[in-house]
C-alpha cells in the first residue's frame, strides 16, 4: 500500500472544500427539512461523480447496485434517506461498514458535528471506487439521516441488514466529530460499547470498556500511520455506532476529544453556531480517515489468510 505517509492518500483539500460547501453553501441540514435533502443530493450526485452507479452492472455481482438511497421513517414520523456507496459489493469476505450522518442540528451548520466526517467519508469512496483488489472485503459507505434527533438512519439500516449479512459483519466504523480545530486541544480517540469473544457479543461499561477487534485495529492503525498511541478506548455511546451495538454487531466511533482528568470532552462549539468549517485542521479529519482505511485493510487480510 506504499510507505507511511502516502498510503491511503486521502486529499485534505477536497475534503476541506467538501466540509465548506455542506455547512456553507448548503447550511443547517436539520432531520426532515429541505437542507436534509439537498445535503442528501448533494452526496448522491458526489459518489455518482465518483464512479458510484445505482445501477445493476458488473459492479453489483450480489445484485445490490453499488449506490443506493433508502427512504425510512425517521423522527416523529417526518422522511428522511441513508445513501450507501458500496465498494466490491459480492465480496466473499468480510463485511465492513463506514458510516458519517449528514444531517445537524436546527442551531448549528454542523462542520465538526458532523460534516467534516461526511467529507472524509466522500473521499475515502473516491479512494476506494466501486470495485478495489487491495481490499478483500466488501465496504459499505453509509450517509444516514436523522442522527440527531435519534439515530434513524443507522437504526433503519442495521434493521436492513439480512442474517447472512450480519454473519459476516466484521466492523462498523463511524464517524461523529472526526475532526477538530488546534484550540479543541483534542485527540484522536475510540468509543466502543460491545465486542465479538468466541461468536458472542459481549457489552463493557464505564469503568472497563471493552478492547474489541475493531477499536483495538484503529489504535494500531495510528501507530502503524502516525507513530504515536490514541487517547484511549471509552465505553461511550453518542452517535451512530449505538445502533450496530443495540443489533450485537461490533462497532467503534473514531472522533477526536479533548481528554480532561481522564474523560474525554465535547468540543465547547457543539451544537452551536460557531460550528464552522472556519478552523478546522483538516489533517485530523485525513488521519481519521486513514486510520479507518488502515484498520479495515489489516482486518480483511488477517481474514482471508485465516488469522482471525
Amino acid at each position: 500500500m506504499g510507505d507511511k505517509e502516502t498510503s491511503y492518500d486521502l486529499s485534505t483539500e477536497r475534503i476541506r472544500k467538501d466540509t465548506e460547501y455542506l455547512c456553507d453553501t448548503i447550511g443547517v441540514r436539520t432531520a426532515g427539512t429541505a437542507g436534509e435533502t439537498a445535503a442528501c443530493d448533494w452526496i448522491f450526485e458526489t459518489l455518482q461523480s465518483s464512479g458510484f452507479s445505482p445501477e445493476s452492472g458488473p459492479a453489483s455481482l450480489s445484485g445490490i447496485p453499488a449506490l443506493r438511497r433508502v427512504s425510512f421513517d425517521g423522527f416523529r414520523g417526518t422522511k428522511s434517506e441513508n445513501v450507501i456507496a458500496v465498494c466490491n459489493p459480492g465480496s466473499d469476505g468480510p463485511l465492513f461498514s463506514i458510516t458519517a450522518h449528514y444531517d445537524s442540528v436546527e442551531t448549528s451548520p454542523g462542520a465538526r458535528d458532523n460534516g467534516a466526517s461526511v467529507a472524509v467519508l466522500l473521499e475515502i469512496a473516491r479512494f476506494l471506487g466501486p470495485e478495489n483488489p487491495d481490499f478483500p472485503c466488501e465496504i459499505r459507505m453509509v450517509f444516514p439521516g436523522s442522527e440527531e434527533n435519534g439515530y434513524h438512519g443507522s437504526s433503519a439500516y442495521v434493521s436492513s441488514l439480512s442474517e447472512e449479512e450480519k454473519s459476516r459483519h466484521l466492523g462498523a466504523f463511524n464517524m461523529d466529530i472526526s475532526a477538530a480545530s488546534p484550540e479543541d486541544q483534542a485527540v484522536l480517540v475510540c468509543y466502543t460499547l460491545g465486542k465479538m469473544q468466541d461468536g458472542v457479543y459481549q457489552e463493557g461499561n464505564f469503568l472497563e470498556p471493552v478492547q474489541g477487534l475493531v477499536a483495538s485495529s484503529v489504535a494500531q492503525a495510528c501507530k502503524t500511520l502516525y507513530g504515536r498511541e490514541i487517547g484511549g478506548i471509552f465505553h461511550v455511546g453518542e452517535s451512530d455506532h449505538v445502533s450496530f451495538h443495540n443489533m450485537g454487531l461490533e462497532a467503534v466511533n473514531v472522533c477526536w476529544r479533548r481528554i480532561d482528568h481522564g474523560t474525554p470532552r465535547l468540543p465547547e462549539s457543539y451544537h452551536r453556531q460557531n460550528d464552522t468549517p472556519a478552523g478546522l485542521d483538516y489533517d485530523t479529519a485525513r488521519a481519521s480517515g486513514r486510520c479507518i482505511l488502515e484498520a479495515i485493510h489489516t482486518l480483511s487480510a488477517a481474514r482471508q489468510a485465516g488469522q482471525q
